[in-house]
């Protein structure tokens, strides 16, 4: 390979793909046209000798080589545009929207006190909600369809960046003349009632199903539901019981028409991350918004 002769534009293409993994998107993202970008990457795959990217339903998908070399020149990209361009973010003049997936309860939480921030520090960024389904979050994070996902999050992959918000511990909950209320929660009561799932997913199973496959029981669950702040409402008006985080009871305004009760196994409080794509690590609008709700979190 010629260095001397070699087309830096190509990296910055290959740049933009590897971030977008769509070529589409990547040549809007450069003010190309699509045949200019494959174009370029036809290039790219002549100098490296290497496929770089296939096709997929989605985009393109990189190859090993492709992602072997991504973060290094990415790297050696930034450092360019930070000289030649040293970045001037100002949050009171920046516009962008910036899509957020999180659940009815951690929206309850956070949205108020975040609108109030954007409003007062930067009035033209606009915030897009989406449920958090969590199943979803690590694709829609690849695929850029959202910016940040809020909520419990396990085995993230390698290219995520997370930050714990905070913990939500959990409590079983039930109206006050529950028949249980007057009773000690025992492991076998607690099976033998009528349960409420919030499950985000709508598959009828929770985390308690594994603990209680393990002891050789079940438990029968009458109602599912998607949302975390109808449940106390559901609760007082029926036979049903269901553990909820803490947070909700208290944000329903219903707790003294509830009995809280212990859960009748071990199961240590959620941890609520935030989390992110790392091609947006650096990302000056993104950074705020996640230092901002990492603020507001702290008072939750």
């Amino acid at each position: 390979m010629n260095y001397e002769q070699f087309d830096l534009n190509l990296l910055n293409v290959f740049d933009a793909v590897m971030t977008e993994l769509n070529v589409t998107r990547a040549a809007t993202r450069l003010n190309m046209t699509q045949p200019a970008v494959s174009n370029a990457i036809k290039r790219l795959r002549h100098l490296l000798n290497d496929e770089l990217f296939v096709k997929v339903p989605t985009g393109v998908s990189p190859t090993p080589k492709a992602s072997e070399i991504w973060q290094p020149l990415r790297e050696a990209l930034h450092q360019i545009r930070q000289t030649l361009e040293p970045a001037a973010f100002n949050p009171e003049t920046e516009t962008a929207t910036l899509t957020i997936a999180l659940t009815d309860l951690t929206a309850h939480l956070i949205l108020p006190p975040l609108v109030q921030a954007i409003e007062q520090f930067a009035p033209n960024i606009d915030i897009r909600t989406i449920p958090n389904l969590n199943i979803n979050a690590a694709m829609l994070l690849e695929q850029s369809e959202i910016d940040i996902a809020i909520g419990v999050f396990a085995n993230l992959g390698t290219r995520l960046r997370s930050q714990t918000l905070f913990t939500a511990p959990w409590i079983c909950a039930m109206r006050r003349d529950h028949p249980l209320a007057k009773k000690k929660l025992t492991l076998e009561r607690y099976v033998q009632a009528k349960h409420l799932l919030v499950t985000l997913t709508g598959e009828p199973t929770g985390f308690m199903e594994p603990l209680l496959q393990e002891k050789g029981l079940k438990r029968r669950i009458g109602l599912t539901i998607n949302q975390f702040c109808i449940a106390p409402q559901l609760i007082i008006n029926s036979d049903l019981i269901a553990i909820l985080p803490l947070r909700a009871i208290h944000l329903s305004g219903l707790a003294d028409q509830l009995h809280l009760a212990s859960l009748p196994l071990d199961v240590p409080p959620s941890q609520i991350k935030m989390i992110w794509h790392e091609r947006r690590q650096q990302n000056p609008v993104q950074e705020w918004l996640r230092a901002k709700i990492a603020q507001v979190c702290l008072e939750v």
